[in-house]
């Protein structure tokens, strides 16, 4: 199973090796990644020329990603008690963006070349509602070393607030192209 596979699951294995093998780097290609293909989907070559709107949703994406990471350890550390290096849990949650990536891809091939909507708007529901809060709490599990019940105690308010303001953006990047 290639690694990719393995941290689209909610494998605690996987989480493992992210904490203890990996540096920043990947965690901010996957995530700022997912963003950039979005700006692409919605504003394209345009996007390249006049990058201000690619720039503002990279921006978004950061602060977000920023932001969930950020209220996440806040929760923990200051509300719960349980100690984790914030660098831990930003990087975590970096990977759990990949989400993000499987359905932006999808709707660049699917949605966009093969002119197909119904699939990609039941993708982006399943990654919003489903997939991309499991893998927050996979690696909330993982940064704090608590229990997935405990994680998802900590990760449930930052992650909904996050929709509120960053999932409203990803919307109507994503809304346009569906």
């Amino acid at each position: 199973m290639t690694q990719i596979t393995r941290t689209l699951r909610y494998d605690r294995i996987t989480w493992q090796a992210y904490d203890t093998q990996t540096g920043l780097g990947w965690a901010f290609a996957v995530a700022i990644g997912a963003y950039a293909i979005l700006a692409f989907d919605r504003f394209g070559v345009q996007g390249v020329i006049e990058p201000r709107a690619t720039v503002r949703l990279l921006l978004t994406g950061f602060y977000g990603w920023l932001w969930l990471a950020g209220a996440a350890w806040l929760i923990g550390r200051f509300v719960f008690g349980d100690e984790a290096r914030f660098s831990t849990v930003f990087r975590l949650y970096g990977y759990a963006h990949l989400p993000l990536v499987v359905l932006a891809v999808t709707i660049q091939v699917v949605s966009v070349a093969l002119r197909i909507s119904g699939p990609p708007f039941l993708l982006a529901v399943f990654v919003g509602l489903m997939w991309m809060p499991a893998l927050l709490v996979a690696a909330t599990s993982q940064a704090f070393g608590i229990e997935r019940r405990r994680a998802l105690a900590v990760a449930l308010v930052p992650y909904l607030i996050w929709v509120l303001v960053v999932g409203r953006s990803l919307y109507t990047q994503i809304g346009h192209l569906l």
